[in-house]
C-alpha cells in the first residue's frame, strides 16, 4: 500500500482537527452530536496509516482514537433537573408564646369521666384548657411531652397515641410536597404545672424537628377572689352578720374625741392564684362611688405553710425551689374604714389579674346591678353593711329655754308634774335611763320609746334629773 505524501499530510491534518474538537471543544451541540461518527472515521484513519510499515506507527503512536467502540456519558446530557430537598418536619408547643391558666374550682366540680372526653368531645359547661401544638410536615402519629409539677418538682414523660383523636386545625397545605400540611393540634391539660414538648413522630417513625430553645408553656391556677367578714372582728361596735350575709354596725366615734374606738377594718378580700395578684375593690357610701387603694396594704398570707419532704434529695429540692413561684397561694387583704358617716356602705370586688396577666372582670360573670338597690343576699363579690347612727338623748331646746327650776306643788289643783321633753338620736327602739337626785336620795329610772316624736320624760318628783 502506497500513500502519497499529500494524503499523508491530509490525514494528520484531519486527526489534528478531530482532538481539537474532541477536547477543546467538547461542550458544544455539535461536538455532541457528530461525536460518535467523528471518532469512528478518524479510528479508521488512523488504522490505516499505523498499518504503514516503520513509518505508520511512528506517527499514529499510542493516539486515544484508537478506541474499539464509544459511549456517550449520559450524565453530561444537557437540560433542566428539579430535585425537591424536604425539610425536617417541624413541630412548635405554644408558638404564640401565650400562658394558660386551669380554673380548679370548676375542675373539681366537673364529673371525673369529663377530663378524659372533653378534649375530644368537648363540653359547654365545663370547657377543656388546651395548648395549640403546631405542626410543620407529614401527619404525626405520636405525640409525646413532659409535664413538671410545681409541687414536687417531679418530670413525667407522657405519650399520646391516638393523635386523630385530638381537636385540630389545618393552617395550610402545601400540594407539590405530596401529604405535608401546616397544622395545629390542641393537646387538652387538666394539670397545673409546665408542659415542654419532648418528640413527634410520623407513621414511619421518623422524627420531626422541634423548635430551637422553645421554653416551656407554664400553667397556673386562674386567680380566684372574694370578700368575706374579719372572723375576728371586734363586738364593740354592736357588729352583727345576718342571714343574708349583709351586716350591720353601729357608728363609730373619731379616735380624737374617743380614745376607745378604731379604724380596724370589718370586711376582707381574700385571693389566690399566681402572685402578685391586683385587684380593684370599689366602695359606695351613700352612693358615693371611690376605689379603693391596695397599694399600701400588708396582705396577710394564709397559705399552708408546709415544707418539702426530708426524702427528696438535692436535684429534687432544686427542682421544688425552681418552680415554686408558680404556686398557688392565698392571701387576705384587710379594708380598713372609719365607719364615722352613718348610711350604706357597699363593697364591690369589680375585677383581678394574676402575674401572668389572667384577668376577671365581674362584669363577664353576671355580677351586674348590685348597686341598683338589689335588696338580695350578699355574694362573694359583694357584701353591704348598714351603719347606723350612734345612739344619743339630750333635752329639748324648749326645755332647756324654760325658766328653771321648775317648782311642783303638793296641791294636785296647781302643778304636779312636769313633762320633760326629749331629743332622740339614732334608730330607734330606744331606751333611756336616768337618775333623779333629791338630797341624799338617789333613785335610778328608765323609760323605753319606740319613736322619737313626743318622748318625754314624765317629773313628778322633786330632784335633778340627770340623763
Amino acid at each position: 500500500l502506497s500513500v502519497s505524501l499529500n494524503a499523508l499530510y491530509a490525514l494528520a491534518g484531519l486527526s489534528a482537527f478531530l482532538n481539537l474538537n474532541m477536547f477543546f471543544m467538547s461542550s458544544s451541540v455539535l461536538t455532541l452530536a457528530v461525536k460518535p461518527v467523528a471518532v469512528s472515521i478518524a479510528s479508521s484513519c488512523l488504522r490505516s496509516v499505523k498499518s504503514i510499515p516503520w513509518l505508520g506507527p511512528r506517527l499514529v503512536g499510542d493516539s486515544d482514537l484508537l478506541i474499539d467502540s464509544f459511549e456517550l456519558n449520559e450524565e453530561h446530557i444537557l437540560g433542566r433537573h428539579t430535585i425537591h430537598v424536604l425539610p425536617h418536619s417541624l413541630t412548635h408547643m405554644n408558638p404564640q408564646g401565650k400562658s394558660f391558666c386551669i380554673d380548679e374550682a370548676h375542675l373539681h366540680a366537673m364529673p371525673w369521666y369529663h377530663r378524659y372526653t372533653s378534649g375530644v368531645f368537648g363540653h359547654n359547661r365545663y370547657p377543656q384548657t388546651t395548648i395549640p401544638i403546631l405542626v410543620n410536615g407529614t401527619h404525626p402519629d405520636s405525640i409525646s411531652y413532659a409535664y413538671t409539677s410545681f409541687e414536687t418538682g417531679q418530670r413525667q414523660l407522657r405519650t399520646i397515641k391516638n393523635v386523630g383523636a385530638l381537636q385540630m386545625e389545618i393552617n395550610a397545605v402545601y400540594p407539590t410536597l405530596g401529604n405535608w400540611v401546616m397544622a395545629t393540634y390542641h393537646l387538652p391539660i387538666s394539670e397545673i404545672g409546665a408542659y415542654e414538648i419532648y418528640s413527634v413522630k410520623d407513621r414511619k417513625d421518623l422524627e420531626f424537628r422541634t423548635a430551637a430553645q422553645a421554653p416551656p408553656t407554664i400553667v397556673v391556677s386562674c386567680p380566684r377572689a372574694r370578700l368575706q367578714w374579719r372572723e375576728d372582728a371586734s363586738a364593740a361596735d354592736n357588729f352583727v352578720v345576718g342571714s343574708d350575709g349583709h351586716a350591720s354596725i353601729c357608728q363609730r366615734i373619731d379616735r380624737d374625741q374617743e380614745s376607745g374606738q378604731t379604724s380596724d377594718g370589718l370586711i376582707q378580700a381574700v385571693v389566690e392564684g399566681y402572685e402578685p395578684i391586683e385587684m380593684t375593690v370599689v366602695r359606695l357610701v351613700n352612693g358615693h362611688r371611690e376605689v379603693i387603694n391596695l397599694d399600701g396594704i400588708q396582705p396577710q398570707s394564709i397559705d399552708d405553710q408546709t415544707t418539702p419532704g426530708e426524702d427528696l434529695d438535692s436535684d429534687q429540692l432544686k427542682s421544688v425551689e425552681k418552680w415554686s413561684r408558680y404556686k398557688t397561694r392565698t392571701s387576705a387583704y384587710t379594708l380598713s374604714d372609719t365607719f364615722l358617716r352613718p348610711g350604706e356602705y357597699v363593697y364591690k370586688l369589680e375585677s383581678f389579674r394574676d402575674a401572668a396577666n389572667h384577668s376577671v372582670k365581674m362584669t363577664d360573670m353576671n355580677a351586674n346591678g348590685i348597686f341598683d338597690g338589689d335588696e338580695g343576699k350578699a355574694t362573694p363579690y359583694m357584701a353591704r353593711i348598714a351603719v347606723h347612727r350612734r345612739p344619743g338623748v339630750r333635752w329639748a331646746e324648749a326645755l332647756l329655754n324654760a325658766e328653771l327650776p321648775l317648782r311642783l306643788s303638793e296641791d294636785r289643783a296647781r302643778k304636779s308634774s312636769y313633762a320633760l321633753p326629749l331629743s332622740l338620736l339614732g334608730v330607734g327602739p330606744w331606751t333611756v335611763n336616768y337618775v333623779i337626785v333629791n338630797g341624799a336620795d338617789v333613785s335610778q329610772e328608765s323609760k323605753s320609746f319606740a319613736k322619737a316624736v313626743g318622748a318625754v320624760i314624765d317629773a313628778n318628783q322633786p330632784g335633778v334629773y340627770h340623763l
